[in-house]
């Protein structure tokens, strides 16, 4: 029998883990000679991901992960059942209370704010977490028993945090005071099961992440303010912000209207909703995209990138017009725009542009190869056309074979 090389297997099982071609259950399982390799390799044992109602009433599985892990940081998923109430959640909480210097990711999804709060304080209140890089805070969804109405643990758990460069939070409650977070780079804050949020909390919060280079808003309503009532909220200055992902028309909108981020360089604006939206008037959200993404080339001349999906502009084609022309957008490089109104008529008044490289459609049912052939026509041979269900585009091959001998182009059958 040919002896076995710790070392090399241990690579080899670190590396099934990593790429998901194996789990440490099976490797475990396949002999005994495995078994002690994995048992004898921490690498294997960092990250803990409790979301079984066995992981919370025995804690022999998550005492395992700690123990075999030794000092390496460690990664924490949990994950609250639908079968397991607050009462069972304490027992992993003190297990884990005292553990915070290990580490390095904590990600929470838990059915309602009160028992995230409760859960947080058990853990980490008071305690360091000098190794943790990402803090994940999520909720399921509102319920009526739920009584928080001010955030208190996010900045008294985990602290200090030295190295903390990603938190995502729900949208409310937001805590009253924000301390400076000056290594944050990364924030993406979870609306979506909420009706309405306050720009003025968020515009506070993201005041003091002076760092913060990528943001995501979700959120299906509107804000408590409507633009024309946030005068008094200052405009933040976040000069090293390079992507926004947000929902708009809508909240998200309205906080881009305060954000102003001179190197930003890629756009989402997401105007999809898994539901009507009770108590908005009728063209609301459709008049505050033009003005947001009027106000997104007045802060953001740099914009190299921008995504509409799910969006429908009050007016077309002049509202694409700010899009596809040099002036509004001098430096637009890339246009993907998923499901939205484009029309031929927008196609066809659409300037040549002398950055833009690539335009991108998806579920567009607008467009047709008449559109397609005359924008095209404006283009350079280094241009790039990409087509995605695009249902109606109705092209004859001969338009086909002259698009394609203008530009190169994809999806186009």
């Amino acid at each position: 029998m040919v002896p076995f090389n710790f070392d090399i297997l241990s690579l080899i099982f670190i590396e099934a883990l990593h790429t998901g071609s194996s789990s440490l259950l099976t490797l475990r399982l396949v002999n005994r000679t495995w078994y002690e390799i994995t048992g004898r390799t921490p690498q294997l044992w960092t990250r803990l991901v409790l979301n079984r109602k066995s992981h919370f009433t025995n804690l022999r599985y998550a005492q395992i992960y700690l123990q075999k892990s030794g000092t390496l940081p460690i990664d924490v998923h949990i994950a609250q059942p639908d079968d397991v109430d607050s009462s069972e959640i304490e027992g992993v909480a003190n297990l884990l209370h005292g553990q915070t210097s290990k580490f390095r990711s904590f990600d929470f999804h838990f059915q309602s704010r009160d028992e995230l709060e409760h859960f947080m304080f058990l853990i980490a209140e008071g305690m360091p977490a000098p190794l943790l890089e990402s803090l994940k805070l999520r909720v399921q969804s509102w319920t009526p028993c739920d009584t928080l109405c001010v955030f208190v643990s996010l900045f008294t758990c985990f602290t200090p945090a030295p190295r903390l460069a990603h938190i995502e939070i729900p949208g409310w409650p937001l805590p009253k005071s924000f301390p400076q977070l000056p290594n944050v780079t990364s924030i993406t804050i979870d609306s979506m099961y909420l009706e309405s949020i306050s720009i003025h909390k968020i515009i506070s919060f993201l005041s003091c992440t002076p760092s913060l280079q990528h943001f995501v808003y979700k959120g299906h309503g509107e804000s408590w303010n409507t633009v024309t009532d946030l005068d008094d909220p200052y405009i933040v200055h976040l000069p090293h912000l390079v992507t926004v992902d947000v929902t708009a028309p809508g909240s998200g909108g309205d906080l881009l209207c305060f954000i102003n981020a001179p190197a930003l360089t890629e756009a989402r604006l997401d105007g999809f909703r898994p539901y009507d939206v009770e108590g908005l008037q009728e063209g609301a959200l459709t008049a505050s995209l033009t003005d947001t993404v009027l106000l997104l080339s007045a802060h953001s001349r740099n914009l190299r990138r921008l995504t509409l999906e799910y969006t429908e502009f009050l007016e077309t084609p002049g509202d694409f017009e700010t899009i596809f022309n040099d002036i509004s957008f001098p430096h637009l490089e890339e246009v993907l725009l998923i499901a939205t109104d484009i029309t031929d008529e927008t196609l066809m008044n659409a300037r040549r542009s002398s950055n833009l490289k690539k335009l991108e459609l998806r579920d567009c049912e607008w467009v047709t190869g008449t559109g397609l052939l005359e924008f095209v026509r404006r283009r350079g041979s280094d241009f790039s056309l990409s087509l995605k269900g695009c249902r109606n585009l109705n092209i004859t091959q001969e338009d086909m074979d002259a698009i394609s001998e203008m530009i190169k182009v994809e999806g186009l059958h």
